[in-house]
């Protein structure tokens, strides 16, 4: 056989291949029905999914070697990938996202079939994500539903997970620091195998943000936003969705020293309880015990409408002021967040028979 018979042999050899190839990959949407997309989450026209809040995630289940995701974002925000592990473990890595970009993952060789997650880690003021579609050389099969147990939280900087990954109190936040998934509110919901919902934003209060910044843009404004940064997109719910809540709020409000206006606290607090539906149980929640915030939480519980509203105080300034607790900014570190939430773990589980 001359070269020239050996060369069309090898090209027809690699036009079958790749043919073979195109034939068992499959591109899929990233809104399609197979993936399970938990948080508030915007299903755009064309297929694409968009949103900004911290902590959503996505699951998706796959056959195939790879795993090809498109996604842009409008500024740089970072993404746990988990590959065939939970979310309560580390993350398989750590992804930036920024413009429009394309990234491929290796599936873990020795599995058929592989469970794949990808969260936002960051909060809205880092960008707004896009994801476009997903590919893989092999099939997606149906993700994991929506879990029996669903709790949403509703909070600020310690919800975020805010310079969580820093172990020294003196070193200012970066957005590096900042990882949702370690806060008390992913521990928590991993302790009940639960999904969730973060609706947080570092600095927001009910009446009072911190140092008073952004007057009028709290909380009980923000939530019925599909977008954190945006307040000209209403969220209406999800009828698929049926959440406890959990309020962690109210620090801000008495940041910098000032002890805010008790009728506008409570009247604020009413406006955010108004907005859940009184289905809902509402645990409304105190990072302190024994302090006028502790106090002013418990008033509004004592005083409001909501037929299922509860209180809780947690004993958190008993060792967030111990160096070793803390995070940038002074923030707590995932071992505070660990403490916080065994401590809500121990109050909540009664609402799941556990």
């Amino acid at each position: 056989m001359n070269l020239k018979a050996i060369y069309r042999c090898l090209l027809l050899l690699a036009v079958i291949c790749f043919s073979e190839s195109l034939v068992s990959a499959e591109k899929v949407d990233a809104s399609d029905s197979r993936i399970t997309w938990v948080g508030r989450a915007s299903f755009e026209y064309g297929g694409s999914v968009r949103f900004d809040w911290t902590g959503v995630y996505c699951r998706i289940r796959l056959t195939g070697d790879t795993l090809r995701i498109h996604i842009s974002d409008t500024k740089r925000n970072y993404y746990n990938v988990y590959i065939d592990r939970l979310m309560s473990d580390e993350p398989s890595q750590v992804i930036t996202t920024q413009a429009d970009s394309t990234y491929t993952f290796v599936m873990r060789k020795g599995k058929k079939v592989h469970d794949v997650v990808l969260q936002k880690r960051t909060e809205a003021e880092q960008g707004r994500t896009t994801f476009i579609s997903f590919e893989t050389d092999g099939h997606f099969l149906q993700a994991e539903p929506y879990r029996p147990i669903q709790i949403e939280f509703i909070g600020d900087s310690y919800t975020c997970g805010y310079g969580i990954e820093n172990c020294d109190s003196t070193d200012r936040f970066t957005p590096e620091t900042e990882n949702v998934c370690k806060s008390f509110a992913s521990i928590l919901a991993h302790k009940l195998n639960a999904d969730y919902t973060v609706i947080a934003h570092s600095g927001m209060g009910v009446c009072r943000n911190y140092n008073s910044k952004y007057p009028g843009w709290t909380m009980p404004r923000r939530y019925r936003c599909w977008f954190d940064m945006d307040s000209t997109i209403r969220y209406y719910g999800n009828s698929e969705w049926r959440p406890m809540t959990v309020i962690m709020l109210g620090g801000n409000d008495f940041s910098c020293g000032v002890t805010p206006d008790w009728k506008k606290f409570r009247d604020a607090y009413f406006k955010l309880l108004n907005q859940l539906d009184d289905s809902m149980v509402v645990v409304c929640c105190s990072k302190t015990k024994d302090t006028e915030l502790s106090r002013y939480v418990e008033q509004v519980v004592l005083e409001c409408d909501h037929p299922n509203a509860y209180f809780f105080a947690c004993d958190f300034d008993a060792y967030t002021n111990h160096r070793e607790y803390l995070g940038a900014d002074k923030h707590p570190n995932e071992k505070a967040h660990r403490r916080l939430a065994e401590q809500l773990y121990g109050y909540i589980k009664q609402f799941f028979g556990k």
